[in-house]
């Protein structure tokens, strides 16, 4: 190989060592910055109907969309406040009344409060993680514990988890099975990196984390 070609693949090397490097910073940032951007659309879709027909007072165009984002928020924190009251409880559980005995809307508001609450309520729906055997045996995926019960419905004296197997990348939808609490191995990682590793599609490692036998409860 002669020096100039040695020197064109030196640069090449060098050039490509470069660009991956960009590339890992440039692709989790920007799509950081893109389900960012969905989520502001999103909030700020809620009240800028309104604002931008609105004839009380004008609004620049520009300022539209942001203003409806905070205002979002603020209305979002302002029905906090109110239902943490006693009034406004009655009131929450009076909609919610109303609302279950509404078909097929009534279903799809548990499911969507059910995973809302899951991600964001004071007490998440998921209670821990653990590594089952699915789809076969021998094969391990995690699921996350909702909820555990007596085995009599099974016929058997073992406590039973009621576990909930995410697909990926999407961990919101997948499978619920109701395993025996021995057929389970509970691992050492929060709702947080679970989510993490599943959305990287398992390029987050584990890492030094070892499954160690939870405590019966």
């Amino acid at each position: 190989m002669t020096a100039k070609n040695a020197a064109r693949a030196s640069l090449l090397g060098k050039f490509r060592q470069q660009f991956f490097a960009g590339l890992v910073i440039f692709v989790p940032l920007s799509l950081s910055i893109y389900f960012f951007h969905l989520f502001f659309l999103l909030i700020s879709q809620t009240l800028f109907p309104l604002l931008n027909t609105q004839r009380w007072f004008t609004i620049p165009q520009s300022a539209v969309r942001p203003l409806s984002f905070i205002l979002t928020l603020l209305m979002i924190w302002s029905v906090g406040v109110v239902a943490s009251n006693f009034i406004g409880k009655r009131f929450v559980s009076w909609m919610e009344w109303i609302i279950r005995r509404i078909p097929f809307f009534r279903g799809f508001y548990e499911a969507i409060q059910k995973v809302t609450e899951a991600f964001f309520g004071s007490k998440p729906l998921y209670r821990s993680v653990v590594l089952v055997e699915y789809p076969r045996r021998g094969v391990y995926t995690f699921g996350f514990v909702t909820s555990q019960m007596s085995g009599k419905v099974f016929h058997s004296a073992e406590t039973y988890l009621c576990v909930f197997i995410p697909t990926v990348p999407n961990p919101t939808s997948g499978v619920l099975l109701y395993a025996p609490q021995s057929e389970t191995i509970a691992i050492d990682l929060t709702m947080e990196e679970a989510v993490k590793i599943l959305i990287s599609h398992g390029v987050v490692p584990i890492e030094d984390r070892m499954a160690r036998p939870k405590d019966k409860e």
